[in-house]
């Protein structure tokens, strides 16, 4: 198991984040024992806490950043590197049943062997369905109706319906 690189910069920041306020406390602590020595008022410094608090947020902002970045780069990486493959294929279909968010299609004769006969496929929000380049609802479409059928296969196992186009 790889220890992720994540945990490696938190860890950094935590400690510089230490660090910093472990060094502005000596210096607190050693401008007050001056003060305390010293018969001239010296000048003011910020406390402590309040120093605390804003490297605090200053560095928590900054390792967000950092992480929104490294997490960034990493997916890329594995998209870029993983075997996941899209493929889009249309069909042509007449409406044989419509249901409140499923749609039953009967491939035509000039589909290819494996899109003719009948085909049941649930439509959900991220569907597109167009008549005449204008979206509508499954609601507008009917029974009988001519239709191109676009499905989007991701990874060659997982396919699913991308649009809808109602034709003539």
């Amino acid at each position: 198991m790889v220890f992720p690189v994540f945990f490696i910069f938190a860890l950094a920041i935590a400690a510089l984040l230490i660090a910093t306020v472990a060094v502005y406390l000596q210096i607190y602590k050693n401008h007050i024992n001056k003060a305390l020595n010293a018969k001239a008022k010296p000048r003011t410094m910020a406390p402590p806490y309040k120093v605390a608090v804003a490297l605090t947020v200053m560095i928590l902002l900054i390792g967000v950043f950092a992480s929104f970045l490294a997490g960034y780069k990493v997916a890329y990486d594995r998209f870029e590197n993983s075997d996941i493959t899209f493929d889009v294929r249309s069909f042509y279909a007449k409406v044989n049943k419509i249901g409140e968010n499923t749609i039953t299609v009967n491939g035509i004769s000039l589909n290819d062997e494996e899109y003719r006969g009948e085909f049941s496929y649930n439509v959900h929000e991220g569907v597109s369905i167009v008549r005449k380049d204008v979206p509508i609802d499954l609601t507008d479409v009917e029974v009988g109706d001519l239709v191109c059928v676009t499905l989007l296969t991701a990874g060659g196992d997982v396919t699913d319906i991308f649009k809808i186009q109602v034709l003539g």
